[in-house]
């Protein structure tokens, strides 16, 4: 617990508070790291002396010097992404009143981590890792085993997780919409996301259900990265081109669904009646839009918050009863894809 400035003069030290307490330099560090175990009046004292020195803890210098980080190192592809974002959230919101402090790396999209780009995002040992996806590389996943600290992986499926895992089903979300766009009767479908190995479990999901409910999927049109709306909207004209006769379209983001209803209603073709249109996420503009967007509800930021949970129990605690935990997931069926048999549930 080293440095801050006062004004013009070096900067304040340990030692400095110490003194002006009238305690030891080692009473400081604890009372300021573990104020429950100092009596009370030790940590008043303590306390005023950091107020009348200006003393500011350095807790990356704490950190090196003690060997016990308070700081969690979060890879996530991409804080531009809403559903990253409210995930991070729900991550921050449990880490809430701890001690911990969440640090940020963005990995963007990159289909498999490098154990030389891990050990380039590490300044300093973290309390833990945090990867908003799966790591596969066998060397990174065996570099970041030799660190001893905890691993958290989310928003994936794997059955040998690095150490804990929260699920979030793509294979599963895929098939709810495969299967209710085989119900529907739809004949040309197009399925538009991420095509790489992040994608692929939802991907094959949809294709399942459908070729199960008799259905052949017509068209797979790669998004790759973080998409917006125009993006969806662009999309558009690009499947009609290749699939003139398309009559569903299942988005991998809501995003790029409403991007694309909107595409479609802007050049007369009247949706579900011409062409239906499907998202993932449920993000809570879906249900606003006319027609209201059917999609599949993942609740990111629950996600998020059941990882910072499960990942702030092992911090303190040591342990974890469940280190791979899955959060359900759920088809809305709404206006936009429902032609017969199925009445839209929101």
């Amino acid at each position: 617990m080293d440095e801050t400035e006062k004004g013009a003069d070096r900067p304040v030290r340990v030692e400095d508070v110490a003194r002006a307490a009238g305690v030891s330099p080692i009473t400081v560090s604890r009372t300021l790291r573990t104020p429950d175990i100092v009596k009370p009046e030790t940590r008043r004292r303590v306390e005023e002396a950091v107020a009348q020195t200006g003393y500011m803890v350095n807790s990356i210098a704490s950190s090196l010097r003690s060997g016990q980080s308070t700081f969690v190192l979060v890879v996530v592809a991409s804080l531009q992404n809403v559903h990253y974002a409210a995930a991070m959230q729900g991550m921050i919101d449990a880490f809430e009143d701890t001690r911990y402090r969440l640090t940020f790396s963005q990995a963007r999209f990159t289909e498999e981590l490098s154990a030389e780009q891990i050990r380039a995002l590490l300044p300093f040992r973290p309390a833990a890792f945090v990867f908003s996806g799966i790591v596969r590389g066998d060397e990174a996943r065996a570099y970041l085993r030799s660190l001893r600290v905890p691993i958290l992986e989310f928003w994936g499926e794997s059955e040998t997780p690095v150490d804990m895992l929260v699920i979030s089903p793509g294979r599963d979300s895929g098939r709810l919409l495969g299967e209710h766009f085989a119900e529907q009767g739809f004949e040309r479908v197009a399925y538009i996301g991420h095509t790489g190995i992040r994608g692929q479990p939802r991907l094959e999901g949809f294709r399942e259900a459908l070729r199960r409910g008799g259905r052949d999927l017509a068209l797979v049109q790669p998004a790759e990265g973080s998409v917006e709306m125009e993006d969806g909207a662009a999309i558009v004209d690009t499947v009609l081109a290749k699939l003139p006769d398309c009559d569903a379209m299942a988005f991998a983001s809501d995003i790029m669904a409403v991007g694309a209803l909107m595409r479609l209603q802007e050049m007369g073709r009247r949706v579900p009646d011409e062409i239906a249109i499907a998202g993932h996420g449920d993000l809570f503009f879906a249900g606003h839009t006319r027609p209201q967007v059917t999609t599949v509800h993942t609740a990111p930021y629950e996600i998020g918050r059941q990882a910072g949970t499960l990942l702030r129990t092992r911090l303190t605690d040591g342990r974890v009863d469940e280190p791979v935990i899955q959060v359900p997931i759920s088809l809305v069926v709404r206006e936009s894809t429902f032609r017969k048999r199925q009445k839209p549930n929101a």
